[in-house]
This record gives structure tokens, sequence and C-alpha cells, in this order.
């Protein structure tokens, strides 16, 4: 049996020493930090009823562990990618030592805090850098064995919609050499999946307030939706209210649409006073509230007004989202206000986004209905009544405007990212 200490500045090299002197079939018998760095005593040739109870060093505890002769190629190959720390077993003297040691109040582990931390550190990156390999290799996977789904899908993220959609909608689609037959296809798809709740809120009147964040066009909204409604209905119809009570020149902006429509405007800062302004327009048969952005205080009043009911009717809550948004940030909206229940959304800023499936592919995962859209700042013209083919039509007419499909390196980038969450 021939035993070695080895030192190096950290665990790792240690271990790299280890094995370029002994080789594979080595035995780590004990580590420790000592000044400057680590410290291993290997052997090569062990037998462990031999060694059983004897220390390596004096007042050092004897340590040992044996792995299967089977495995230690494949633990070689683990240390060497820095996935691998050998965990010693102490004998009785040793764990003696231990407990001392913890009772004092300066735990060995403790020690070797910085190498761990070290280790933690180099296995993150070695982690980032296989996600990136496999992320490209799929992608050059799909290319190779399904090149009609690979093109099918760079079309579908070109679109903007979120990666699992896409794949979902491209698995979904049986693959044929005429790859514009798959292409609409994917696109009826894609428009089975999005809800529309057809023309409800002109047609049908009621309570409705328009929630989302700040700055995505709902006091806009609210206008062109109320000049629809008087067009359809007749002057005299409609009540506005407004909870919007810090955003500078809110209410200005509101008045003036009430004055041009001749429809009453009523300002309200909490329940009491959104219930005073349910009852002065108990005669109206649509009731629209602009509410306030996404401040802590607003919320828990959109909250309690949601709760709120007048004449037997509920208020209908539709969630705003700018589609010149990106993805994530429609995402996290859309997660803050998902307790509200949601009876829909309207898209707002369509003739200012470089990319509509975004958007949709929000709706579409959260299962929202889309209502409306808006296209424009006029009032009333630039509002439309949500059709599931009319905004895949325009989804894809951005996309060609914008340049057409996306390259290789972003759909593996994306690609890396659903492999990235589903093992995270």
């Amino acid at each position: 049996m021939k035993i070695k200490r080895f030192f190096a500045a950290d665990m790792r090299r240690t271990i790299l020493k280890v094995r370029e002197t002994l080789g594979p079939d080595a035995v780590i018998l004990s580590n420790k930090r000592v000044e400057g760095g680590i410290e291993i005593v290997a052997a090569v040739d062990y037998d462990e009823s031999l060694f059983s109870g004897v220390s390596v060093a004096k007042n050092e505890p004897a340590v040992a562990t044996a792995e299967p002769a089977a495995s230690r190629e494949e633990i070689w190959n683990d240390i060497k990618l820095g996935r691998y720390i050998p965990e010693p077993t102490i004998n009785k003297e040793a764990a003696a030592a231990v407990n001392k040691t913890k009772r004092a109040g300066k735990s060995s582990y403790k020690q070797d805090e910085p190498a761990i931390t070290e280790m933690r550190s180099e296995l993150k990156s070695l982690r980032g850098l296989l996600l990136n390999q496999l992320s490209g290799l799929a992608w050059g996977n799909e290319t190779q064995f399904h090149p009609a789904r690979a093109r099918l899908l760079q079309r579908l993220i070109a679109l903007g919609l979120s990666p699992g959609l896409a794949r979902q909608i491209a698995e979904a689609v049986k693959e044929e050499d005429d790859f514009e037959h798959n292409w609409r296809l994917a696109l009826g798809n894609l428009a089975h999946r999005i809800e529309t709740v057809d023309d409800r809120i002109i047609d049908k009147g009621g309570i409705v307030a328009l929630v989302g964040a700040t700055g995505v066009g709902k006091t806009t909204t609210i206008a062109k939706l109320a000049a629809r409604y008087i067009l359809r209905h007749g002057k005299g119809k409609v009540g506005l209210i407004s909870t919007d009570n810090y955003r500078v020149g809110a209410h200005e902006q509101l008045k003036s649409y009430a004055r041009i429509m001749g429809a009453p405007l009523c300002i309200a800062s909490d329940v009491e006073s959104i219930t005073d302004a349910f009852n002065k327009f108990r005669d109206k048969d649509l009731i629209l509230i602009d509410t306030a952005g996404m401040n802590q205080r607003d919320m828990e009043l959109t909250r309690e007004l949601i709760r709120l009911r007048h004449g037997g009717k509920a208020v209908q809550t539709y969630l705003v989202m700018a589609t010149n948004s990106q993805r994530g940030v429609l995402t996290d909206v859309t997660r803050a206000f998902n307790g509200y229940a949601l009876t829909g959304c309207i898209l707002t800023k369509v003739d200012e986004t470089t990319s509509l499936g975004g958007a949709l592919s929000v709706a579409i995962e959260n299962k929202l209905p889309v209502a409306y859209f808006n296209d424009g700042q006029k009032v009333p013209e630039d509002i439309h009544p949500a059709r599931a083919h009319n905004l895949v039509t325009r989804c894809v007419s951005i996309m060609q405007n914008m340049g057409g499909a996306s390259r290789d390196d972003q759909i593996a980038l994306n690609l890396g990212g659903m492999v990235a969450h589903a093992h995270g």
C-alpha cells in the first residue's frame, strides 16, 4: 500500500494532483483545510482491513472512503467536471473530535465553506454551459430529423409567440411536403386557441372596469367604448367613473372626453364614493370605470370595487395590455391581476408594436378571452371587436413588416430557456 500527501490551493486542484500521481484507483483517506490551501491524504493498493482504526498521522483521525471499483472511473470523470467532492467517512475517534469541535462553536464544515462556495460557483457555470449546449443540440436535432417542423417552429417564434406555445402548435401539425399548407394549418391552430367575447360591452352594457399597468391606454379605451356605445344606443345611457387619484391630469383627460360626449363623470376615491356613483348612475345602461395603475393602495380599491354589485349586476373586469410591451412584462402584469376574476382583456397600441404574438401568447396561456384591440388614438374609430382570425392576420402582417423569420441562434436561445425552465 502506498500513502501520499497532496497539497494545492483548492480542492479541485488537489484532487487532480491525486489523479495524476496515483491514478484512478486511488482512495481519499482524509482531506482538510490548512494554511494556504487544501491537504489530501490518498492511498493506492488500499486494504481497508489493514487500515481500520489506524491514524494516518499523529493526532489525526483515520478517514476512509472506498468506492466500488466499477464506479471509480465515473467518479474521476465527475471530479474533472467539478461535479464531485469526496465526503469522508470518519471513524469513532474522528467523530468524537468533530463533536468536540462543534460544542466549542467551531464547526469543521465552516472551515470548508470557501472551497464549497467556489465549487458551487463552478457547478453553476457548468450548468449554464450544459444548457446552452443542450439548446443548440435540440435545435440541431430538430432541423436534422424534422426539417418541416423546424421551419414551422421558426416562423411561429418569429410571430412573437412563446417557445412553449410555438412548439405545441408545431407538433400538432402533421408534417407534409407542402410547407405553405403546414403554415396555414398552424395559423388555423393558433386562431382556434384564441378566445374572444364578441362585442359584449357595446351590445349588452353593464358595469365594466378596466384595470392594468400605468400608461397602457385605459383612459383612451374608456373614451372609445363610451363613444361607440353612444353612437349605437344614443345619449344619456353612459356613466363614467374614475378612481385614478394620483396620475397628474388623469381626471382632466376623461373630463374632456365626457364633456364632448355629454356623459356624466364621477370621481371616486373609496368604496363609499363608488357606491354613491353607482346610485347616481342607476338609470345608465353602461357604467365604465377607469382605475389607476398598479399602486398597491389603488389595487386594494380595485379589489373592493370588483366585489361590488349594482342592480343585481356584477362588475366585469377587463385587463388592458399594451402590445408593445415585452412578453415577460405582460406575463408579470397578468399574474398581478390574476386574483381579480378577470372577464377578459383588451389589447392596445397594436399600431406601435413590433410583435403581436407576445400578447396573444399571454392571453392564450392565461385563458383570457380577448374583447377588443386598439390600433390608434382616434376616438372612437381605432377600437375593434376582437376576432381570432383578424388577430392572427394582423400578427402575420406585423411579422412580415418586421423582416420575416427568426434566426437559428435566436430559436436555439429560446429552446435553451425552455430547457432551463424544465430543469430549474
